[in-house]
């Protein structure tokens, strides 16, 4: 049997979705595949089959999830190619998208769709077809005017205001998105787009005004004259932001941001300040873009975007949701990071200070962070210097070789009265309490004669050695040993912890998983 009867009696039978599968499976890209969707709009497109109707009744079909995605690649390569009317080729899109829920891939036929309207007029056919009252047409809304912007950039603008002007959200959302991607090829376009969004931004849902001002942002980011227009309706706008623009603004940040002007991203900064700790993907793309931004050399901004988030929410100061962030803080020259962490402690709060603590433990590197005091750190005064030193022993006291480079960092430049300062808090509780690591680390660095504070750290490191020198002259004092009892207090604890770990290993073990466990009671009691 050819290919062509095949699908013929398939299409009779009502089960083309099916052999799809069958035939596809594993062929998207060969040449058996390419034959087998050549065949299909042959058939189709001579009116022997109709592709599109087992599309149209898929939400009804037997087969199953994961089959149903094999069979609607078949679709998305087929659509541009078929021909078809508009409401049927709309009717068996949104029936995929449907069948599709929310699933990553659900909007591929979208994308199929709208190659298939850059075709002829159908992109006006589709407009004309498609219902504006409709919030589930919007999205058709969004494609026809696109792919009739690809043909007739001003005919696409003069409709998206058109629909920008109307009453109904969705509509609105879909021609504000459309008008932040026409290619506005003269200053005329520029003026009439930037106009008709600030116009249609005062009577705006929060979802619709996060469109619009997302818009208005790509707009400027691809024409320099509209940075002034995009600033203005961001700052008037910021009062009126819901959940819904904040969100939505907050991609534009995480994709773009750093392609955006300093005032118009100044503004978005103070958008995203207003998000609730609760909306978890929007601070996700926070992260993403505060991660950017320090990539892209745009530190400043992006301290500026996320630390009045962490001063603000104490859950946000463990760093766990800012995890792209704090990775890019810490993959800073160490001098820069270094300005970051003196920023944050000698802000004097609490949230930011934990966060230091966060950022400095979640090094993942083969050694401690080390420090290196920044130019600007070294002009503060010698009063700044020494409330810095106390916070970062006091934050970073388990962290104490990343505490002790940056005080080093700090001692070149303090007078010499409030240099002993810095010196007397390295050595107690810093150099006391870690003469090991520590230790160890300032034994390296003394090696550097060309090191500023070589005469310090070998002070340092003789006190330490007469300090322990003065501690094993005491020897083994008696009444300082943990009694019988104490011991076997002791034993029975670590006798009892190494129970439960055991018992805990077996629970998870796989060979256990796989026999069982007998209970032998033998003697005579």
């Amino acid at each position: 049997m050819t290919d062509e009867q095949e699908i013929i009696e398939r299409h009779a039978a009502g089960t083309l979705p099916e052999l799809f599968v069958e035939r596809m499976r594993r062929h998207y890209d060969g040449d058996v595949g390419k034959a087998f969707e050549a065949t299909l709009i042959k058939l189709h497109n001579k009116g022997a089959i109709d592709v599109l109707e087992s599309a149209r009744t898929i939400s009804s079909s037997s087969i199953n999830q994961h089959d149903f995605f094999v069979a609607m690649h078949v679709y998305c390569e087929l659509i541009p190619a078929l021909q078809a009317e508009v409401p049927a080729m709309l009717t068996a899109v949104k029936a995929l998208v449907a069948r599709a829920g929310d699933d990553l891939a659900s909007g591929s036929p979208n994308g199929a769709f709208r190659k298939w309207a850059e075709q002829g007029d159908r992109a006006q056919t589709t407009l004309a077809a498609v219902d504006g009252q409709d919030p589930d047409d919007a999205p058709y809304i969004f494609l026809g005017l696109q792919a009739l912007a690809e043909k007739a950039g001003e005919d696409a603008l003069t409709r998206a205001i058109a629909y920008l002007q109307g009453t109904v959200p969705p509509a609105r959302s879909a021609a504000a998105k459309v008008i932040g991607t026409i290619a506005l090829v003269s200053k005329e376009m520029c003026d009439r787009a930037a106009n008709a969004l600030v116009a249609a931004s005062s009577a705006a849902d929060d979802n619709s005004l996060g469109h619009i001002l997302t818009a208005i942002c790509e707009l400027a980011r691809a024409h320099q004259n509209l940075e002034g227009s995009a600033v203005s309706l961001i700052q008037a706008a910021i009062p009126r932001v819901g959940d819904q623009a904040i969100h939505q603004l907050s991609l534009e940040l995480m994709f773009h941001g750093e392609e955006l002007a300093p005032d118009i991203l100044a503004g978005l900064i103070a958008v995203m300040h207003k998000v609730e700790v609760s909306s978890r993907a929007t601070i996700d793309h926070i992260d993403a873009a505060g991660g950017k931004l320090i990539r892209y050399g745009r530190l400043d901004e992006a301290l500026a975007l996320v630390s009045p988030l962490i001063a603000k929410h104490e859950e946000l100061a463990s760093l766990e949701v800012f995890d792209s962030f704090s990775y890019s803080l810490r993959t800073l020259p160490p001098d820069r990071l270094a300005k970051v962490i003196a920023d944050w402690l000698l802000s004097l709060d609490h949230n930011l200070g934990h966060a230091t603590l966060s950022l400095v433990a979640n090094n993942h590197g083969d050694g401690p962070i080390i420090l290196a005091a920044d130019p600007i750190t070294l002009k503060r005064t010698d009063a700044d210097k020494i409330v810095l030193a106390h916070r970062a022993v006091g934050y970073l006291f388990i962290h104490p070789i990343t505490a002790a480079s940056l005080m080093l960092g700090l001692i070149p430049g303090v007078a010499e009265d409030r240099r002993q300062v810095l010196v007397e808090l390295l050595f107690d509780p810093l150099l006391i309490n870690y003469s090991g690591a520590l230790a160890d680390w300032l034994g390296e660095r003394a090696k550097d004669e060309n090191d500023p504070v070589q005469p310090i750290i070998k002070d340092l490191l003789t006190r330490l050695e007469s300090y322990i020198e003065g501690l094993r002259k005491a020897g083994r004092i008696k009444e300082l040993r943990p009694s019988e009892r104490e011991r076997l207090i002791e034993g029975h604890r670590q006798q009892e912890s190494m129970r439960q770990v055991h018992k805990q290993a077996e629970q998870k073990s796989v060979f256990m998983s796989l026999v069982s466990r007998s209970v032998m009671l033998y003697g005579n009691r």
